[in-house]
């Protein structure tokens, strides 16, 4: 496993190449120019695409010419941001994969050590099929680890709302963890797509063989896993979402209960009957039937009719 495209490691890819032994190498294209990536590996043009500003080269979505196969995946890594300044730890990062009969290399624009952090297992006397799937399911690993971020959150939407609090943070999470799993699907659906071809594409090539599609088939399951949690996390924040509307059409029911009785004696006692200028004529007979018989009605409703429902609601939440 190798990172970086220095002098000590062009030298070790000569000597890797010379055995004729198989190895990984990472590469910052922040930190290696096209030229250099093209003669210490002898890539091809016809794989490594150049943009027309001339700077970081990029690899084509998806490849495969029965000597290298290229394909695109997303590996979540620590953010930069601080903990109580980003909203997830994990940020994507998305990584151009090259496989061929004598390598396995990754590009991604960031300075950051794909061996390093991943440090996938890679047991002596197994074949370069192995080796790559390794690292192909360290990658889709970090998907999982970001997966799990997303239904912790969930899981504290759900705690607040059962405990009948959180409000505007509730609704703040949600709206974060919306956009987060719809992206998600989205890049893991363009994942799976592509796991269901590399597999034949890169058991064709040289020193691969046959029994390795096995392997990288387990990879395509696991990317229909990963989306089939997802959709569950979905169909779960939907059930948050139903149930903080839920909430809502309770609080307007409970409002709606304590107001139509005050609106209908206001209403009653606010129309010129004649026995209303009869015998109103005091200032007690005022404030009894004009303030304490509303007031009265309100802590009726309320002892009945709010904590009723109150003890109604926590039924069906348990």
């Amino acid at each position: 496993m190798l990172y970086g495209l220095g002098a000590a490691e062009r030298a070790r890819i000569a000597a890797l190449r010379g055995q004729g032994r198989f190895f990984w190498l990472d590469v910052s294209l922040s930190e290696t120019s096209p030229a250099d990536l093209a003669d210490a590996l002898r890539i091809p043009e016809r794989v490594l695409r150049l943009p027309g500003s001339g700077h970081a080269p990029t690899l084509r979505t998806f490849h495969a010419d029965g000597e290298s196969v290229v394909f695109t995946l997303r590996c979540y890594v620590e953010s930069e941001t601080l903990a109580d300044e980003a909203a997830y730890r994990l940020r994507p990062l998305q990584t151009h994969v090259l496989v061929t009969g004598d390598y396995l290399l990754t590009l991604h624009d960031e300075r950051v050590s794909l061996p390093a952090l991943l440090a996938p297992d890679l047991p002596e006397g197994r074949g370069q099929g192995y080796a790559v799937y390794s690292v192909l399911d360290a990658m889709l690993g970090t998907t999982s680890d970001a997966l799990e971020e997303v239904e912790v959150g969930l899981d504290t939407v759900g705690s607040a709302c059962a405990e009948g609090g959180g409000g505007r943070a509730v609704r703040g999470q949600l709206r974060e963890v919306g956009p987060r799993i719809a992206t998600m699907r989205r890049w893991v659906s363009a994942e799976r797509a592509v796991l269901a071809r590399t597999g034949v594409e890169i058991a064709a090539l040289r020193c691969f063989g046959t029994e390795d599609e096995a392997l990288f088939d387990r990879l395509y399951e696991q990317a229909n896993r990963l989306l089939a949690s997802i959709d569950a996390d979905a169909d779960a924040m939907g059930t948050l979402l139903d149930l903080q509307l839920n909430e809502r059409s309770y609080l307007v029911s409970v409002l709606a209960t304590i107001y139509l009785p005050l609106t209908f004696i206001t209403g009653f006692f606010g129309m010129n009957f004649g026995w209303l200028t009869d015998h109103i004529r005091t200032q007690i007979a005022f404030w009894l039937l004009g303030f304490m018989v509303p007031l009265v009605t309100a802590v009726l409703c309320w002892r009945f009719g709010v904590r009723l429902m109150n003890g109604d609601l926590r039924q069906r939440r348990r």
